[in-house]
């Protein structure tokens, strides 16, 4: 039984490095760089992060920039997002009668199926 947990604990063990990330790395260096002053080291992974989520943000805003229909929700998926639609009538008319109103629609015979392009999910890759 012992042998067992011994086993088990070697694997956990040699299992871990692996679940570290990359955060995580950075604040050791920064520790082991600056220990015992730990103000210059949680500067050191400050600086690190600042950076890093600025690239983030850099790489967010190209792609926002090139899919609008990502900044309102619901519209991920809209294919027809932001391009001309097709309304299903021809005409349609309101008149004043004795009685009241009477109102009335003139649809189309034909409408085209779906929009006239499909949208890919990142259109970063596609030339205008």
């Amino acid at each position: 039984m012992k042998y067992i947990l011994t086993v088990i604990a070697l694997a956990v063990l040699s299992v871990s490095p692996s679940w570290a990330n990359q955060n995580n790395e950075i604040m050791k260096e920064c520790i082991q760089a600056y220990a015992p002053d730990y103000n210059k080291a949680s500067a050191c992974y400050f600086n690190w992060k600042t950076g890093d989520n600025a690239e983030k943000l850099a790489e967010m805003r190209d792609f926002l920039k090139h899919n609008p229909r990502y900044k309102f929700p619901g519209q991920s998926l809209n294919r027809c997002w932001g391009k001309p639609r097709e309304m299903p009538f021809e005409s349609a008319y309101i008149k004043q009668t004795q009685g009241g109103f009477e109102a009335g629609v003139s649809y189309k015979d034909k409408l085209p199926a779906g929009c006239y392009e499909n949208a890919p999910w990142d259109n970063r890759d596609v030339e205008n």
